[in-house]
């Protein structure tokens, strides 16, 4: 029997209305499971992640939206090519002990941002790709 940890595994979330933003990167995406972020609990939802060119690259903002208050800062690394979405902006998650683990942003098929993370995490075996609008 597969399970979860063993098979990589596809979510696919709602996508909203391309739109312009100006200076900011911006992702807009509805996340249907609860999900960690570091050591930080999200709960499911709707969630705009941003990076603004204000603040250093590394760093990216996770607000929730339509009455979801969860709002972080994340350090992240750039990552080049390998979207797992290929030219769909996505969000993957990686399940883990226990929950769901934001682990890198993509805004485009070849660029995109990993979230740091502690040295002692083990690399996982599957992912869950979460679909993004991409505005810029």
């Amino acid at each position: 029997m597969k399970s979860v940890m063993t098979s990589a595994v596809l979510a696919i979330a709602s996508v909203f209305a391309f739109a312009a933003a100006a200076h900011a990167e911006t992702l807009d995406v509805k996340v249907p499971f609860a999900f960690m972020v570091g050591s930080q609990k999200m709960p499911a939802g709707e969630y705009r992640v941003e990076r603004d060119p204000s603040m250093p690259s590394s760093v990216i903002l996770i607000q929730g939206q339509h009455g979801n208050r969860a709002q972080l800062f994340v350090q992240t690394t750039p990552l080049i090519g390998g979207n797992p979405a290929g030219d769909t902006p996505a969000l993957v998650f990686v399940p883990d002990e226990t929950a769901n683990r934001l682990t890198q942003v993509w805004g485009t098929s070849s660029t995109g941002q990993e979230i740091t993370r502690s040295r002692d995490r083990s690399r996982h075996l599957s992912e869950i790709v979460v679909f993004a609008n991409h505005r810029s």
